[in-house]
């Protein structure tokens, strides 16, 4: 191979989505829609560290159309990449260490749907110190 092979810069480059990009016909997986797709949603949580006192899903799961409503006490094998580090857990389960921590997931059948659902979940907390 020539030096002038490697020389990208300065040089246009052709993108081949550029096209279906620019015209707004490219596909994404936000646009699949598939026979009998489910949504998911996760409850995430609004305080930096707290402990979790209790989780109501019961009012999320009457809910039409919800298909289920999962917390950390449903997914009890905890996983890790490293077998000494396999400690991780989905969603959690005793308490909460950042904004945006994962607390509960919901399936339904479209996103509305999943979004009330999430409304409807009644999470207590007891703050811990952040230090």
């Amino acid at each position: 191979m020539t030096q002038e092979e490697f020389d990208v810069i300065g040089t246009s480059v052709v993108k081949p989505d550029g096209l279906s990009k620019t015209l707004g016909q490219a596909r994404y997986a936000d646009d699949l829609k598939l026979p009998r797709m489910a949504f998911c949603r996760l409850l995430r949580s609004t305080r930096p560290h707290a402990r979790i006192v209790s989780i109501d899903t019961s009012a999320a799961e009457q809910l039409s159309g919800v298909l289920k409503v999962i917390t950390g006490n449903d997914l009890p094998v905890k996983y890790g990449v490293l077998p000494v580090g396999q400690d991780e857990e989905a969603l959690c389960t005793d308490k909460v260490r950042f904004v945006g921590d994962a607390v509960a997931a919901v399936a339904a059948v479209d996103e509305e749907t999943a979004e009330r659902a999430l409304d409807a979940i009644d999470v207590v907390y007891a703050d811990l110190p952040t230090y």
